[in-house]
């Protein structure tokens, strides 16, 4: 069984491709398979934070039937266990995927031989990276504390639930025209909810709206606040929870909390990982506690809340208060 873990954040400049590298390579040293994944087509360049050459093939060759599976895109890295995809790099700007390419990447994906496919998305809120995105209940969003990258964090999660939302249903079905009506009215200024829309379905449709209700409360990603510079970062924190619970009426689980680290950049800029060049970096030490919490995670559908009862968001403060605890304990 291969779990799938998309990586997404709600604007660049965030770390995610960073956390995306590195915490494949810790996931590997805890002796995983792991298959990371340049999903940015348009803008790959992960294989340059490998220290990778930009001559290989890659995700864009798939897409474009120069390859018929994933297996010859598979590149070695210089880690044990770890595995790399490159993304578009031989085929510069691979437009939008259509559903049955879609499909049969993630059908190639499932198939591979590894523990951990980790997906490195692009950034923005196109359908595919939403897609990609929502192939899991528990996918990873990468912020920082700062008020625009978590107000981004929330504008991409409110957009992965309307996708979600949307694609329960059949295309001109009477659920997509609500739908489709309610984020008219939105663009119009009128005042209204998400949660008040899934309530609307409910009333109007009630068979089908309950079962939308059910597979939302299912929905409850994962999220790592990046570059922190002191416990106090995370009340950023609580407020996304809030507002994510309020608006969405859903549930966020923190798994991990990163300090700012100029190390990061300079591992960069030298085309070696941080996790090989300084593995006893405050950096690298939280993402292994953060690989010690998404390895007790299944990543793929979520069968737990199969009834449709919706979690208790209020009641979800100690994962946050754990990461204060080992935050702290970096000094």
């Amino acid at each position: 069984m291969v779990n799938i873990l998309p990586i997404a954040s709600g604007k660049g400049g965030v770390g995610k491709s960073a956390i995306a590298t590195n915490l494949s390579i810790v996931l590997a040293n805890k002796g995983k398979k792991v298959t990371l994944i340049d999903f940015d087509l348009g803008g790959a360049n992960l294989h340059t934070l490998l220290g990778l050459k930009n001559n290989h093939a890659g995700l864009g060759n798939f897409i474009y039937k120069q390859e018929t599976s994933l297996e010859p895109l598979l590149q070695d890295t210089a880690v044990p266990n770890l595995k790399f995809i490159a993304g578009d790099c031989l085929f510069p700007g691979t437009p939008n995927m259509g559903y049955f390419i879609k499909r049969k990447i993630i059908k190639e994906i499932e198939a591979l031989d590894t523990d951990y496919a980790v997906l490195d998305l692009g950034g923005g809120t196109t359908y595919n990276t939403l897609d990609i995105y929502l192939l899991t209940f528990n996918s990873l969003l990468v912020t920082t504390p700062e008020l625009t990258s978590v107000l981004n964090a929330y504008s991409f999660l409110k957009a992965a639930a309307y996708r979600f939302l949307n694609r329960q249903f059949k295309a001109k079905s009477p659920e997509r025209a609500l739908i489709e009506d309610y984020i008219k009215n939105s663009a119009a200024g009128a005042e209204s909810s998400y949660v008040a829309l899934v309530d609307e379905i409910c009333k109007q449709l009630p068979e089908s709206g309950q079962k939308a209700r059910a597979e939302l409360a299912k929905y409850r990603p994962q999220v790592i606040v990046n570059m922190g510079r002191s416990s106090k970062d995370l009340e950023m924190a609580y407020r996304l929870r809030s507002l994510v619970w309020n608006k969405l009426n859903i549930t966020l689980d923190f798994v991990g909390f990163t300090p700012r680290d100029e190390g990061v950049e300079l591992a960069v800029a030298r085309r070696t990982p941080i996790a090989l060049s300084a593995p006893d970096s405050p950096f690298v030490k939280q993402l292994y506690t953060a690989a010690d919490r998404i390895l007790l995670h299944n990543y793929q559908y979520n069968d737990r809340l199969e009834d449709g009862e919706a979690p208790d968001g209020n009641i979800e403060s100690e994962d946050i208060q754990k990461l204060d605890e080992e935050f702290n304990s970096l000094n």
